[in-house]
């Protein structure tokens, strides 16, 4: 992704690095002029500037020399990449090769900017920022949406963390960095992937970064996300001695002896207040559906790659979080309405914010007995393509959304709703028009049948 002018990104960095403000470099499939402009950032590996190619804007990742003598596959790696194409906008993917003007070496790559409103996952952990739920719930959809498609193609990422993810904090929308780890499915490499988030046959050298530790990685950075905790990093962290060689003990944690912090029969590794009050808060939060998912995903799935939750049942987690947000009215906070425990007929959880009593809010059942999908109409909530007309996921395409004052559901589907009310009444909902929110109806969309029920 280009732009036609510089993003702003605050504060320079001082140009002390390998590469020099003005310094001009070849791309070579393209065979154009990349103009150097100040370093965004820099690590073990490499160092990453802004650049121009005419008027648009790109970002340069610039080996170091060291580096290049360490990791015999980079450049295959590079080409896999480069000729696949990026699997989705989400990935900053390397589209070209750079070398300094008349040198035969390669010395880095060109890739899309990451725009300056996504900020580090890492800001998130540390609690810098705080996102909306309706917000994380995206980050989440399109982090599983995005290594879907990368495992469709042949490809893993390899080394999964919340070091190469940014976000926007508004949107959810996500970008993935640091591609130039991405490989064939299972092929070797010296990248095996960051301690804590390796699943543990990898750790242990039994196979190759593949799919299927993505996978495990994937449901390590969602819990992160979730829950601002590590989900095998409970009360067994506080009693094991120092070990130089383990200094974070994730080696003896995750890949030793590795225990799930909320495993359901085994509780010697549970969150300790003081220690790990972010799990402990979080956890019941939210719907059990979530939780059963990464109760799966380290139990079931901890050791067992064929037993890790898939990346598709990810998003449809996701997009069922979303769509069960609702606000309390006293504190405003976002809560989540549970359907197992509606299903069982126990009352809502108090609010998490205030502890006010919340009443059952508005939502609408939609679909027939297989898999129906349940969302609740509060403030905020919309409905999509994957609602309404059995579509993948499209978030661009808004066919309705809830109103306010008054509250109602306006249909932005361009065709007309045809509606029941619970006396028996027939009524239209043409578009643009809303649904009063008073009393249970049912409506019909095309093939997919409503019912929306107020208490």
């Amino acid at each position: 992704m280009s732009t036609d002018h510089p993003p702003s990104f605050g504060v320079e960095r001082m140009m002390d690095g390998l590469l020099k403000r003005g310094q001009t470099l070849l791309a070579r499939n393209m065979e154009s002029a990349v103009v150097i402009e100040e370093m965004l950032g820099e690590g073990a590996q490499a160092e990453v500037y802004r650049a121009h190619i005419g008027d648009s804007w790109f970002a340069v990742k610039w080996y170091r020399p060291e580096y290049l003598g360490v990791d015999a596959r980079l450049w295959d790696r590079l080409k896999v990449a480069i000729n696949a194409g990026s699997p989705t906008e989400q990935f900053l993917w390397p589209f070209d090769f750079v070398s300094l003007p008349r040198t035969a070496a390669y010395g880095g790559y060109i890739m899309p900017i990451k725009p300056p409103e996504y900020i580090s996952m890492i800001d998130l952990l540390r609690r810098r920022c705080e996102p909306a739920f309706r917000a994380l719930t995206m980050v989440g959809f399109n982090l599983a949406n995005s290594f879907l498609k990368l495992h469709a193609e042949g490809l893993c990422y390899r080394d999964i963390n919340f070091g190469n993810v940014f976000f926007n904090p508004d949107t959810g929308d996500i970008r993935i960095a640091d591609t130039d780890n991405v490989d064939v499915n299972l092929k070797g490499g010296s990248i095996k992937g960051t301690p804590g988030f390796m699943a543990p046959e990898v750790a242990k050298n039994l196979v190759q970064p593949n799919a299927m530790s993505d996978r495990f990685s994937l449901a390590v950075l969602l819990f992160f996300i979730f829950m601002l905790g590590h989900p095998l990093k409970g009360k067994r962290e506080l009693t094991l001695p120092y070990d130089g060689s383990d200094p974070d003990k994730s080696r003896r944690l995750c890949e030793d002896d590795p225990l799930f912090v909320y495993h359901p029969q085994d509780d010697s590794n549970r969150p300790v207040p003081g220690e790990h009050d972010a799990l402990l808060s979080f956890w019941p939060i939210y719907p059990a559906s979530l939780r059963k998912l990464f109760t799966r995903a380290f139990t079931e799935g901890l050791l067992d790659p064929d037993a890790r939750v898939m990346e598709n049942e990810w998003r449809k987690e996701m997009c069922g979080l979303r769509d069960a947000i609702f606000y309390c009215d006293r504190c405003t906070a976002e809560n989540f309405y549970d359907l197992d425990r509606a299903r069982q007929k126990k009352t809502m959880n108090p609010c998490w914010g205030c502890g006010k009593v919340l009443e059952t809010p508005p939502r609408m059942r939609l679909g027939g007995e297989h898999e129906p999908l349940f969302v609740v109409l509060s403030r905020g909530a919309r409905l999509f393509p994957h609602h309404l007309e059995s579509d993948p996921y499209n978030f661009n395409r808004i066919l309705a959304e809830v109103t306010e004052d008054p509250p109602g559901l306006r249909n932005l589907s361009g065709s007309s709703w045809a509606g029941r009310g619970a006396d028996g009444s027939i009524f239209e909902v043409r578009s643009d028009e809303a649904l009063p929110l008073k009393s249970d109806s049912q409506i019909s969309v095309g093939r997919i049948e409503a019912q929306v029920r107020i208490r």
